[in-house]
């Protein structure tokens, strides 16, 4: 017994010995700041006061900070101060413009999209988005939001949106397509908890109360030309976001799985249940390309019904096919990209880009083999140009021209403002 004391004293001693040579962070600050609130970044970086000084944990808090999108340039500097033996760590960092004009213009062919609006990024100087957005899209839209990644205790995070919706939506019938004016009224809330950095559960629902109004002639099976149908949702998600910003280049790898359920409160009325799964793989090749690939799967309630929750659009998911050309029960999309820094300048940085999209239905009622007949086949290959703003961060004016390889009737531009993905 004599000999264990012996021994748990010298491993007391030992431990002590060695805490009391570790050199720790006595400072943590930030320079450069004008809107964003120190505490909000403290909260999301790894190094803290009293923790032992690593340098690869510091380079790693630059990149996590980085990754908000709050900032053109992060860069760290650190000291030792001799006279507390300590470590004094100070990032210094170039804030974005935060109140963003939203105006975009976008669009194939003959058909026209147009989004104006404002969007705070940094709302309260802690990460949170809040916005006014008005759309048309054959006919007016109207959303308000309010979106918090992370609230102060770096766990938690929730989402508000109020919107009015409205198209003219084509609604496919077993013999005929009819056009329709299509009003949707939503009011949607949502929360998330972080399990680790970089993975995260959510959970969210619902109310939209929504009407058809039949604007051609076109016979089908309801016999009605105006219906209206409340609904509810009830969705949940789970997210790994490994992916590193670097302005005009992505580095990474992001997974997000989706699963909703949609339920009609009348009786006899359409419902489903639809989960979509989403890969990004982003890699940067050499100093000034970009290698970017999106692959989605999505499957839902197998119904016979015009109201099919997976749709082909140009806007969406396959640049050149056109507009909500089809609607199905199951999806697959792949999107693949090049993207070349050809020419930096200090207002803005160009870039050239080729591409192929490749999209496939499962028709109502059909089977999972019926998505591979290369009737319902749609790849579009082409290029294009990105234009990164430099006065305002993320804001990336974007043109492409795609053609369909097996019939080159198909083809034409589309234009827009983002990434496509």
């Amino acid at each position: 017994m004599k000999r264990l004391h012996i021994i748990l004293l010298g491993a007391f001693l030992f431990l002590n010995v060695t805490n009391s040579h570790a050199e720790l962070i006595t400072k943590i600050s930030f320079t450069g700041l004008t809107k964003t609130k120190e505490s909000y970044l403290i909260n999301q970086i790894k190094s803290a006061v009293g923790q032992e000084y690593q340098p690869e944990v510091v380079f790693e808090d630059e990149q996590i900070i980085r990754n908000l999108n709050l900032f053109f340039r992060v860069n760290s500097e650190t000291v030792k101060n001799e006279a507390t033996n300590g470590w004094e760590i100070t990032f210094i960092v170039q804030e974005a413009k935060y109140l963003y004009p939203i105006f975009s213009v976008s669009g194939f062919k003959t058909q026209f999209k147009l989004q104006a609006g404002f969007n705070q990024i940094n709302f309260r100087g802690k990460g949170e988005n809040i916005g006014l957005v008005y759309q048309y899209y054959d006919r007016h839209s109207i959303s308000g939001f309010y979106n918090v990644l992370r609230h102060s205790n770096g766990k938690t995070g929730h989402d508000i949106a109020l919107t009015k919706y409205s198209t003219i939506e084509p609604l496919y019938f077993e013999d005929t397509t009819a056009e329709f004016n299509f009003d949707n009224y939503n009011v949607s809330l949502g929360g998330h908890y972080w399990l680790r950095k970089k993975l995260r559960l959510g959970l969210g629902g619902m109310y939209m109360y929504e009407e058809y109004k039949q604007l051609d002639s076109g016979a089908f099976d309801l016999g009605q030309i105006e219906f209206a149908f409340h609904k509810y949702q009830v969705r949940s998600f789970i997210e790994y976001d490994a992916i590193n910003q670097d302005f005009e280049f992505q580095t990474g790898f992001r997974n997000r799985s989706y699963l909703e359920t949609i339920q009609t409160i009348e009786d006899n009325a359409p419902s489903f249940v639809k989960f979509t799964n989403d890969i990004y793989w982003y890699k940067k090749i050499r100093q000034r390309g970009n290698l970017a690939v999106h692959n989605r799967i999505g499957i839902s309630t197998n119904n016979f019904s015009p109201f099919s929750p997976f749709v082909l659009d140009g806007f969406v998911n396959v640049r050149g096919v056109g507009n909500r050309v089809s609607r199905g029960t199951a999806e697959l999309i792949t999107n693949i990209e090049y993207r070349h820094s050809i020419w930096r300048h200090k207002w803005f940085i160009l870039q050239a880009v080729v591409f192929s999209d490749l999209g496939t239905l499962r028709q109502p009622g059909a089977s999972i083999e019926s998505m591979f007949n290369h009737r319902e086949l749609n790849l579009f290959l082409g290029s294009g140009l990105r234009l990164h703003s430099q006065l305002f961060y993320k804001v990336i004016f974007r043109v492409d021209y795609s053609i369909n390889p097996v019939n080159p009737n198909i083809h034409g531009f589309t234009f827009g403002v983002g990434q496509f993905f």
